[in-house]
This record gives structure tokens, C-alpha cells and sequence, in this order.
């Protein structure tokens, strides 16, 4: 039996240099990138963690 392949999880792009106004939007759209993409590191850090944890655990029985 096959494992299944991991949720797909893409890296957000990041915006277009010229899609940011300059006029001080709130949000802007580069904070709603940086959001992204600190909330998309996170989740790669927790399935790391969760995927070491299963690895572990496969070795010790």
C-alpha cells in the first residue's frame, strides 16, 4: 500500500513590484503578503516537527 502524497501547501506568491500604491493602504498588499507568508512558514515548521515526530516514533517500535 502507498503512502499518500502530503497536502499540496504552495509558498504564496509574492506580489507584482508595481501593485503596491505607495498611498498607505491598510492593509497594504505587501503586509498581506508578509502574513501569508509568516502564517505558510509556520505551517512547514509544524509539519516538519509532526513528520520528525512520526519518524521517531516509526523507529522506536
Amino acid at each position: 500500500m502507498s503512502n499518500p502524497s502530503p497536502p499540496r501547501d504552495p509558498r504564496p506568491l509574492p506580489p507584482d513590484p508595481s501593485a503596491c500604491c505607495g498611498s498607505g493602504c491598510d492593509p497594504c498588499i505587501l503586509d498581506v503578503y508578509y502574513e501569508e507568508l509568516a502564517a505558510w512558514e509556520e505551517r512547514q515548521r509544524q509539519r516538519q516537527q509532526q513528520n520528525a515526530q512520526g519518524a521517531q516514533a516509526d523507529t522506536e517500535r
